[in-house]
């Protein structure tokens, strides 16, 4: 092996397309087909001791079009947590003495992360309006696989970098089945804002795929490259 260099780290590593720094936070996300989950909504709203209180359809159904939601991705959502994961491992053996060393052993996969999304409130509120109602859908039919209702969709998360021929998708991460489980609540009050409003909301699923291969012209190029 040669020894590296200061110069081979910036020409070969950092000068390559694939392994450059991205420039800042370039990214959306999309759910699919969010009007399926409005006639649950309304089925949760049935169960509420004023159900004929809840009126949020008019709206949800407004703010969860196409325009808003799928042509450029979901455009309320201004951040959101991609979970890690991982094993748990402890340490196991039947002596522990002196300078014994004892092994580790696998005690099973970590438990998924509840993923956190933070959407921007707007006059007619993504948050109050649907997600709302779509975490006490979540609440009424519980976490179970059930054909009679629709309460959950997929999430995909687009990662992108820029390049000479524009926007380069570096990752797609999908999360499938996922659903609403809490919306944060919001403050009012009469001091002047400062910044616009955002509200947190969670969401579970039961599993998630990465695809950082397709559609990423920076491999075949960096596949080219000789160090």
């Amino acid at each position: 092996m040669e020894k590296p260099s200061a110069v081979d780290f910036l020409t070969l590593f950092l000068a390559n397309p694939a392994t450059t720094i991205p420039k800042g936070a370039q990214w959306a996300v999309m759910f699919d087909n969010l009007p399926s989950i409005l006639a649950t909504i309304t089925q949760a709203y049935a169960q509420e001791p004023n159900s004929s209180k809840w009126k949020t359809e008019a709206a949800a159904s407004a703010i969860t079009n196409e325009t808003f939601q799928t042509k450029k991705g979901c455009m309320f959502c201004q951040a959101i947590g991609l979970p890690g994961d991982g094993m748990e491992a402890v340490v196991e053996g039947n002596i522990k003495s002196n300078n014994f060393l004892r092994s580790y052993v696998g005690a099973g996969r970590s438990d998924l992360q509840i993923m956190r999304m933070t959407f921007l409130d707007t006059n007619v509120s993504f948050a109050d309006s649907f997600l709302r109602g779509w975490s006490l859908a979540t609440a009424t039919y519980g976490l179970l696989a059930r054909d009679d209702v629709t309460y959950r969709t997929n999430l995909t998360c687009f990662k992108y970098t820029t390049s000479p021929e524009g926007l380069v998708p570096l990752m797609t991460m999908t999360f499938h089945n996922i659903c609403c489980i809490s919306v944060s609540e919001e403050e009012y009050q009469y001091t002047p804002p400062s910044s616009p409003v955002l509200r947190e909301a969670r969401f579970v699923y039961t599993d998630y795929s990465i695809d950082t291969i397709t559609d990423n012209r920076l491999i075949s190029t960096t596949s080219a490259t000789k160090l």
